[in-house]
């Protein structure tokens, strides 16, 4: 008897074993058992879904003794694990509720108040088991477990419900191995079927992920200027190279830019956009796919391009264009296509965006030093004017050196354009300025420079000049006897220090707080936060200024530069 029941259960579960296979290629149902978080319309859909299983279960059973013998297990208890409890406690209503009905109408009528009232706690206990072991390996394992508990509760309910007890009883003793052993080996093979939908659908976000980022590490140094330039042929010709696409196009918002592959004259680089579906993804953002393009407004019929996914391409927030990658084939894009379209395009959207930053980083460090440059003290200009045209007078030689000086200070300060220069550059700034000083201030000012000749050392402009007039304007002048300025490079293996010191009448810490931390700006300390900046903006924080200073002995401010290449 126990061999028919478990020969007979098992031509059913084959059944429903063919069923949980089909079910797993349908992409709705794949969608919703892939999901880690699924909203309370996806619960409600699983809840139906696994309540009919259930009903299939129920329907393929085997009449025994006024008892069904069945798989409805399967469903409600794959229901709880996969959905959690609300969906494992809906299935086990749906088919509760349907086996109790069935009992009115005198099918299995022994056994159905008891399957009625068993099968809803069943599914809810599978969900509270599935909610703590979901994502776990070996699902499986678990669903096999909770099947035998199941099928445990439903024999207890069938004692306590049907009557007479001692028919119960050797129903009981009858069916509940077959039917134990049938039902969990047919949630063990679901569950097997299912861990193959995550695995493949793992697989195909890894190599969705492998690609996309394979495809863009080649297209980098191609983006670093935006979609408007010359590049985009070769940004098309990676992508087209690297995938399995039939071809592929660049547009920004008016007009293609490149396209590689199977074409048209419609997809020249240079033709404005035509097509309502990209005009359509340029308008929403989202990504499209057609699978049998229809286009109205191709001009020919015979174009060899079928299928297509359009994504759009975003660069700081605004949708800038679009890529598009075509098959020639209709209805051939995949799941796999589909992914790696979409991440692709998010891909390179984030490197655009950063692309934009970079640029907007550099216009902004272009901007500060051109600050600096426009922070010449006009007092400086109007000093150095004054003694010149003393000097005119009775020193026109001089005059005339300082005329020079002071051209070459305004030269090299206004007519800064490169982000480096050479130690050299700088010194010879720093030399027309001194000089100018020294013409005003005469014996008092006396500047050093320690450095070596030959050092290739290369730094941004305008770096030296602002902590020179520092030492001298803060330093030097409140001192009677004026001062020493001593300018020295020392080098060492991982690059050099750059020190600006002076023998002046130094800073307490009050003094140095406030020249890192003042809200009210001064030309002196823009002037100190803006070479501050510089530094660490070309080189990091290991290039930040450091001040040491001490009341009536003086000030060393330096910076280390790395090893440059």
């Amino acid at each position: 008897m126990i061999k028919s029941l478990i020969l007979g259960l098992g031509n059913r579960f084959t059944i429903l074993f063919v069923v949980a296979f089909l079910l797993t290629r349908i992409r709705v149902f794949r969608r919703l058992v892939v999901k880690k978080n699924i909203s309370v319309k996806d619960k409600v859909i699983l809840s139906v879904f696994f309540g009919c299983f259930g009903i299939m279960g129920t329907y393929l059973s085997v009449p025994y003794g006024g008892a069904l013998v069945n798989t409805r297990v399967i469903g409600v208890v794959a229901g709880g694990i996969l959905g959690g409890p609300i969906v494992g406690l809906g299935a086990g209503l749906i088919a509760g509720i349907h086996r109790g009905i069935l009992g009115f109408w005198e099918i299995g009528a022994f056994t159905a108040l008891a399957c009625a009232v068993s099968t809803p706690l069943e599914g809810y206990l599978s969900g509270v088991m599935g909610k703590h072991v979901r994502g776990r390996k070996h699902l499986w394992i678990y669903a096999v477990t909770m099947g035998a508990v199941a099928e445990a509760l439903r024999k207890f309910a069938v004692l306590v419900f049907a009557r007479p007890f001692e028919t119960a009883f050797e129903l009981i003793m009858t069916i509940w191995i077959p039917m134990t052993v049938i039902n969990c080996l047919g949630l063990a093979s679901f569950f097997l079927i299912i861990q193959s939908v995550f695995s493949e659908h793992e697989k195909m976000l890894a190599e969705q992920s492998r690609l996309s980022l394979k495809i863009v590490d080649e297209m980098l140094p191609y983006i670093k200027q935006g979609l408007e330039n010359s590049n985009n042929e070769k940004l098309v010709n990676i992508i087209h190279s690297m995938s399995e696409f039939d071809a592929v196009t660049i547009t920004d918002t008016v007009k293609i830019l490149a396209h590689a592959g199977l074409s048209t004259k419609r997809h020249k680089a240079g033709n404005e956009i035509v097509t309502t579906l990209t005009t359509e993804v340029l308008a929403s953002g989202k990504v499209m796919t057609i699978d049998n393009c229809t286009e109205p407004e191709c001009e020919r019929r015979t174009c060899p391009i079928k299928a297509a996914i359009i994504t759009p391409l975003i660069e700081d927030g605004q949708i800038v264009g679009t890529m598009k990658l075509y098959k020639a084939l209709a209805n051939s894009i995949t799941a796999i296509d589909h992914e790696l379209g979409s991440g692709l395009a998010k891909l390179l959207s984030t490197q655009l965006t950063l692309s934009k930053l970079e640029q907007n980083k550099s216009l902004l460090a272009r901007a500060e030093l051109k600050a600096l440059q426009a922070q010449i003290n006009p007092h400086f200009l109007f000093n150095s004017l004054t003694v010149i045209g003393s000097l005119c007078r009775t020193n026109n030689e001089k005059a005339r050196s300082l005329i020079l000086n002071l051209s070459e200070v305004f030269r090299k300060t206004l007519n800064v354009n490169k982000e480096l220069v050479p130690l050299s550059v700088e010194l010879d700034h720093i030399k027309a300025y001194v000089e100018i000083e020294k013409a005003r201030f005469g014996e008092k000012l006396e500047v050093k420079y320690e450095t070596s000749k030959n050092s290739e050392l290369l730094l941004p402009p305008l770096t030296l000049q602002p902590l020179v007039e520092n030492a001298i304007k803060h330093g030097l002048w409140p001192k009677d006897e004026g001062g020493l300025v001593i300018i020295s490079l020392k080098e060492h293996e991982y690059g050099a220090t750059v020190s600006v010191h002076d023998n002046g009448v130094g800073m307490n810490e009050e003094t140095i707080f406030d020249l890192w931390h003042e809200r009210e700006n001064t030309s002196d300390s823009i002037g100190f936060k803006n070479v501050n900046a510089r530094l660490i903006g070309t080189f990091g924080e290991i290039s930040k200024l450091s001040v040491s200073s001490e009341t009536n002995r003086g000030t060393v401010v330096s910076f280390v530069v790395p090893k440059q290449k």
